[in-house]
């Protein structure tokens, strides 16, 4: 009766496809952990900058109640005024001796603002005044998030030589 032998070459394979699967597995995990390290990165610096550009946002809302408010103080003073100056026609027209003060309501019609959100980038906002209700108020008109410089093409490297 002949013994069966295992044939040596079976045997090897299956050991050099384990050990393969094993080199791959690891690689795909050394890949995997330097996907989320990025991916943790980005995150942290999105983060940063959105934390900065709400900073401006709540700056430059800040800067709209302000002005408005101002506007409106100067309003009601204006109109204040034009209430005393009519009953002072009304009381005493033969008096000349009471002078009323007249206040010059200084509103501009557009207000721009800028604000910095980081050294690249900074929020420019134009403020529309609308006189349509009664007390007139500051509109947004524009809200853009800009470069502070003028873009420049980086010409340092010729990729592609004419041919003269």
């Amino acid at each position: 009766m002949k013994k069966r032998e295992i044939p040596v070459m079976n045997l090897g394979i299956s050991l050099i496809i384990l050990i393969f699967m094993n080199v791959c597995l690891a690689a795909f995990a050394v890949l995997s952990l330097q996907n989320a390290l990025s991916d943790y990165a980005l995150t942290k610096k999105t983060a940063a900058h959105t934390t900065q550009y709400y900073k401006a946002v709540n700056k430059v809302q800040e800067q709209l109640a302000q002005k408005n408010t101002e506007l409106e103080k100067q309003w009601t003073q204006k109109k204040t005024a034009k209430q005393k100056e009519i009953g002072q026609k009304e009381i005493g027209k033969n008096r000349t001796a009471q002078k009323t003060v007249k206040q010059k309501l200084v509103i501009l019609p557009e207000i721009n603002i800028i604000e910095s959100v980081s050294k690249r980038q900074q929020l420019v906002v134009t403020l529309h005044l609308d006189k349509t209700g009664t007390v007139p108020q500051y509109y947004i008109k524009k809200w853009q998030l800009c470069s502070p410089e003028d873009w420049q093409a980086d010409e340092s490297l010729d990729v592609m030589k004419s041919i003269e």
